[in-house]
């Protein structure tokens, strides 16, 4: 396992014994928020934290929901279809979560029902910041 693999699987581990703590009440936005640290924790090598490029390559949005068996799902909202292998590089980034865990009872409710919209911001070399934890896109 290399060294940035392991450092990533401790940030997950520490992330969900965060979230399995004691149930606190989650807003939309900290829920958002702590979806996507989770993306990012678990999609390392594929996550940039650069400013985002002026033009580019590729948005893709999701409609993330928490399925019965506390996993997540997603649904195409937007893609680009003439780059569907980033579209699925999103996809992905949602199947390989674990289950979600600690989350209040109204949350679990609201992610069942609406779920959340989330957006992949993809750079020309196919790494991928969301727009919830992405810096300022830079100008051209």
């Amino acid at each position: 396992m290399t060294t940035l693999r392991l450092i990533a699987v401790a940030l997950l581990l520490s992330l969900l014994a965060l979230l399995a703590g004691p149930a606190r009440g989650q807003s939309a936005e900290q829920l958002k928020a702590d979806f996507a640290r989770a993306v990012y924790l678990n999609s390392a090598t594929r996550v940039h934290q650069d400013q985002p490029q002026p033009l580019l390559r590729a948005v893709v949005v999701l409609r993330v929901r928490l399925g019965d068996d506390d996993r997540w799902h997603a649904e195409v909202f937007r893609d680009n279809p003439e780059q569907p292998e980033l579209t699925r590089v999103a996809l992905e980034s949602v199947a390989r979560l674990p289950p979600a865990v600690g989350l209040t009872h109204e949350a679990r409710q609201a992610l069942r029902g609406e779920g959340l919209i989330e957006a992949w911001l993809f750079q020309n070399d196919g790494r991928f910041a969301l727009k919830t934890l992405a810096r300022p896109q830079r100008g051209a």
